[in-house]
């Protein structure tokens, strides 16, 4: 395993290690937990900007969308156990054309 050094004040050291004693861990084990959680976060966050770039990208290559609206009141449809029909994409002109 490879060993990092973060320096911290004597505040967030202070509190760190009340944290730590509060859940029942070392300092480290708490350390390790939050550094774990925060490169999730941070891939996490990559992943969902990578999928809006594709999806942009997507758009500007075919020009079609889905009206936000109406693809919203299908999902609630499919929750719901409702029949409906998944929107139509159109073409972004008319989307825009249509003050939507």
């Amino acid at each position: 395993m490879a060993t990092i050094s973060v320096k911290l004040s004597d505040s967030t050291r202070d509190r760190l290690q009340t944290a730590a004693l509060h859940l029942g861990l070392t300092p480290h084990a708490l350390m390790v937990h939050a550094i774990e959680d925060a490169v999730q976060l941070a891939e996490t966050r990559h992943s969902l900007i990578e999928q809006a770039l594709a999806s942009r990208q997507r758009v500007a290559t075919t020009g079609l969308v889905v009206d936000g609206a109406a693809f919203g009141d299908y999902l609630k449809a499919k929750v719901r156990g409702n029949a409906a029909k998944r929107p139509e994409p159109m073409g972004i002109e008319n989307f825009v054309a249509s003050g939507k």
